[in-house]
Order: structure tokens, then C-alpha cells, then sequence
């Protein structure tokens, strides 16, 4: 039988060879910059690539003072340095010494500039075709993966606001992802009122399925305003400039095409207002009228004519109160029906129908796979809230 080896003890002999290979000491390559990240500890760690294949580097503090320009995404660059193998994670990688601009930025990034001027060329980043947002969506579509983050955020926000939500999942990242995202917002054609693309945060080519040509002519094809929210507030992608509206986070495009249920009360009391201000305003006149002809009448004619216009000022104030007051119990029914539409989706009616709610500190545990063992939750009530560990955990499916 060969022999069995650890772990540890397999990572460190594919050490030893690669770290005695002469061939892989005080080398220069050559590629891409993608995923720069600048540790706080001054180390910088980013990968090197080209159109085939790619290696991860990491330039320590003491070697990065001398550098003369900054690390970022699509710059093509020469670095100098040793081949390591990273025991503890079993990865190779090149410990960078120097390195040196090459000629031009990276030909993903080239490729990606020549599309936005050929998209923009074309029109599809002009202000005068952004679509403005329904004030009042009935029909919201969400483009997202069903499992991630950012479709909780969203449904987190809509959540008192009484809206059909669509979902139509998708593939946010990988090789087949701009298929997925073009084709579930193709899918939400007639459906929705307005569309959030979006997904949670993530490197450059995790979000890169967002800058292609096919993603972006998906969202200036869409029936309906599409608002996008990629990433973190700093990224920007292709699609945010095809689209209507652009959001910082998922929870913010949310809010974006979530109307101020505020001021829906205020424009409804604002009319309220003005009707009663008009019919004040008619019942006046009329009795200003009625003044006019009682100066002008007089003896037996004038008191039958008085008479007679008592009684019609009579019916017509009735009538103007009573059309008063019906518009004002429709209004009033109107907004009693809102809050019970909003009230009845609250988590606190749910709450009172004998459900409870699981809170950790990271925020709501909507599955069981969400907890972690011996972590500390709240457990609500409609009348209090119990603080549990997690013993035990039994996931199904």
C-alpha cells in the first residue's frame, strides 16, 4: 500500500520542492492586476492573470515602500519575486519584491472602456431616455440569486408596503451568470412596474458579470424602469449607466421605488383640506347672493322670494354637507383600508396570530441553517422576547 499522508505533511514537502526549484527564485511575470486589496497592515495582496490563468501575489510592507504608483484593477504590470507555497492554505503564490508598469492597462479593462464608448455612442447612457420611477408600484421584480443577502435586504424594506413582489433568480456570478441576469430580466417583461438588479458585495470579477454588453443592453430593453444596486456604494458597473436610477446597496433601491407612506397621509389630508375650503368658499357666495336680493326686493314678492330662496339654500347647504361629509368618510375608509393592508403584512401581526421571530445580533434568522451552534438569539413574542443559546441544530432538506 503507498503511504498515507497529512495534510500538513503533503503541503510541506510540495513546499520544500517548489522553494528549492532555482528556476523559481528572483522570477519576473507578467499580467493583469485584479482583486487589489491595501491591508491596513501596509501589506498588499492582489492576483495576477492573464486570458488563461492567474496567480496569487502578496507584496509586503517593507518591499511595497518603494513603490511609485498605486495597485489598482486592470493595470498590467511586471512583478519581481520568489515562488512560495502557502502551507496553510495549500496555495502557491508569488512573494512580490518590486514591481514595474507595463505598457497600458489591462486588456479586460480596454475591452470594457471600448464598450461603454460604444454603448454610449449609441445613446443608451443619455439622461433624456432614464425613465422616471412609478411613484405607486403595484408590481415590484427583483433580478438577484434567491439565496443571497441582498434579496433579504430588499424584502426587508418592501416589507410594509403592500406590493406584489416578483422575484425572478438569476446567477450573479461566474461564467454563466450575464446569461442568467439577462435573461431574468428579459423574464420580467409585462410583469412589473419597475426592476431591482442587484447583488451584494464582492471583488471586481465577482461583479464583472455586470459589465458585460449582454447584461447591459438587457436593462435598456426592459419594459419597465430598472433600478441598480451592485456591489458596495463604490462600485460601478456598466449596468449602472444603462439604468435608470442607480442605488448604493440593495436596501437603498428598495427605498428608491418603495413610496414615503408619509406623505401619502399628507396629501390626503391636504385634500381634505381644499374641499372643505370650497365648499365654505360656495356656500358663502350663495348667501352673499341672498343678501344682494333681499336688498333689492321688498313687500310681498320679496318675502316669497325669500322664502323660496331660504328653502333652496336650505337643500343646497344640506347637499353641500352631506357631499362633505361623504367624501371625507371615503378618504377616511380609503386611508382606514391602507393602514389595515399595511398593518396586516407588519411582522407584528404576526406576531400576535402566535408565530415568534428569531433575532441574533447580525440581524432576523429566517432558516435554521442561519444560526450557529452556541450562538446567543432573542426570541420574540407578541408580548416579550426570550433570550436562548443554540444547543442543537437540525436543518431539513
Amino acid at each position: 500500500m503507498n503511504r498515507v499522508f497529512e495534510v500538513s505533511e503533503l503541503n510541506a514537502r510540495i513546499r520544500d520542492r517548489l522553494v528549492t526549484d532555482g528556476r523559481l527564485c528572483d522570477l519576473w511575470a507578467r499580467g493583469e492586476l485584479s482583486d487589489v486589496v491595501n491591508h491596513r497592515s501596509g501589506h498588499r495582496y492582489f492576483t495576477l492573470r492573464d486570458k488563461e490563468s492567474r496567480i496569487s501575489c502578496v507584496l509586503f510592507r517593507n518591499h511595497g515602500r518603494s513603490l511609485r504608483f498605486d495597485l489598482k484593477d486592470g493595470l498590467n504590470v511586471l512583478v519581481f519575486g520568489d515562488l512560495e507555497f502557502y502551507r496553510p492554505r495549500g496555495q502557491v503564490q508569488i512573494l512580490v519584491r518590486a514591481v514595474r508598469l507595463d505598457s497600458g492597462i489591462g486588456s479586460k479593462h480596454q475591452e470594457l472602456e471600448m464598450l461603454k464608448k460604444k454603448l454610449a455612442a449609441e445613446g443608451l447612457f443619455d439622461q433624456d431616455r432614464k425613465r422616471r420611477l412609478p411613484p405607486y408600484p403595484r408590481r415590484i421584480g427583483v433580478v438577484t440569486s434567491p439565496d443571497g443577502a441582498a434579496l433579504r435586504d430588499v424584502l426587508r424594506v418592501l416589507g410594509p408596503y403592500p406590493a406584489k413582489i416578483v422575484l425572478s433568480p438569476a446567477q450573479v456570478q461566474g461564467d454563466s451568470a450575464s446569461e442568467s441576469i439577462a435573461a431574468a430580466i428579459r423574464d420580467l417583461r409585462g410583469k412589473v412596474d419597475v426592476t431591482i438588479v442587484c447583488r451584494g458585495g464582492g471583488s471586481a470579477e465577482d461583479l464583472w458579470p455586470f459589465n458585460t454588453e449582454m447584461v447591459a443592453r438587457a436593462v435598456s430593453q426592459s419594459d419597465s424602469p430598472v433600478v441598480t444596486a451592485v456591489g458596495h456604494e463604490t462600485d460601478v458597473t456598466l449596468v449602472d449607466f444603462v439604468a435608470d436610477e442607480r442605488a448604493p446597496t440593495p436596501s437603498a433601491a428598495a427605498e428608491l421605488v418603495r413610496p414615503d407612506l408619509s406623505l401619502i397621509r399628507e396629501d390626503l389630508i391636504k385634500t381634505e383640506g381644499r374641499m372643505a375650503r370650497a365648499l365654505a368658499a360656495s356656500l358663502e357666495r350663495r348667501q352673499d347672493r341672498l343678501v344682494y336680493l333681499e336688498k333689492r326686493l321688498s313687500g310681498r314678492m320679496m318675502k316669497g322670494l325669500l322664502r323660496e330662496q331660504r328653502q333652496r339654500l336650505d337643500r343646497a347647504s344640506e347637499h353641500l354637507v352631506s357631499a362633505m361629509w361623504q367624501r371625507w368618510k371615503q378618504l377616511h375608509a380609503d386611508l382606514v383600508t391602507k393602514e389595515g393592508r399595511l398593518s396586516s403584512v407588519s411582522p407584528l401581526a404576526t406576531l400576535f396570530r402566535g408565530y415568534t421571530m428569531v433575532r441574533s445580533e447580525e440581524g432576523l434568522i429566517a432558516r435554521a441553517a442561519d444560526a450557529r451552534l452556541g450562538e446567543e438569539v432573542e426570541v420574540v413574542f407578541q408580548d416579550g422576547k426570550l433570550v436562548c443559546r443554540v444547543m442543537a441544530r437540525e436543518v431539513r432538506g
